[in-house]
């Protein structure tokens, strides 16, 4: 069994970090981190099939936590909107993500 080594990794993001961002920048960090969510997946199943141990598996967790994390912040901000027609297109946003 062989290992893959593909360098530094970053951790991730804070609820608190996310708070402080646009909703446009969170959804664009969403899309930026499911892309690299299905490039680690794709990793991870090239590797098995080759018989090589995918490096550094806590990643797909990070990432995971992130979107989530992400996607509370969003609806938080869904939640204290005060116009109920912005508040429930914002919500609808959240839930398609």
């Amino acid at each position: 069994l062989r290992i893959a080594y593909f360098g530094v990794l970053g951790r991730g993001w804070k609820a608190s970090e996310l708070r402080l961002k646009s909703w446009d920048d969170l959804q664009k960090l969403w899309y930026v981190l499911l892309k690299e969510k299905n490039m680690l997946m794709t990793q991870r199943q090239m590797l098995q099939a080759q018989n090589m141990m995918f490096p550094n598996p806590e990643r797909i967790p990070k990432v995971r936590r992130s979107m989530c994390r992400i996607k509370h912040v969003l609806t938080e901000r869904a939640i204290e909107e005060p116009d109920p027609r912005r508040s429930a297109e914002m919500k609808r946003m959240v839930n398609a993500m």
